[in-house]
């Protein structure tokens, strides 16, 4: 399983040589970024990426980026939506510490 964090760095540090690429496996989008590195292009193009490689959750960089089937996914993967749905079913089992905290 590939990490987004490193794959982020690469793209921030080493993106105009499309390093992130080759790591995340998209080896002909690699060689796009040697072949036009000399416009300093894929320098910007790969800070952008590394950036939303970063701020992305684990689930989503899985699925878009390393082309992982959701259903193959590790169940231990956190995500937003595992956090949301656990708070409204502590609030639909009766916890009312988040009713108490707005009155």
């Amino acid at each position: 399983m590939k990490s987004k964090i490193v794959a982020g760095v690469l793209g921030i540090l080493l993106g105009g040589l499309g390093a992130h690429k080759f790591y995340l496996g998209k080896i002909g989008r690699g060689i796009l970024c040697i072949l036009f590195s000399w416009t300093g292009i894929p320098c910007i193009v790969g800070v952008i990426e590394g950036i939303i490689y970063l701020v992305s959750d684990e689930k989503t960089f899985l699925t878009k980026y390393c082309s992982m089937n959701p259903d193959d996914l590790p169940k231990d993967v956190n995500t937003y939506t595992d956090v949301e749905s656990k708070t409204e079913n502590d609030s639909a089992n009766g916890d009312e510490s988040v009713d108490e905290i707005k009155d």
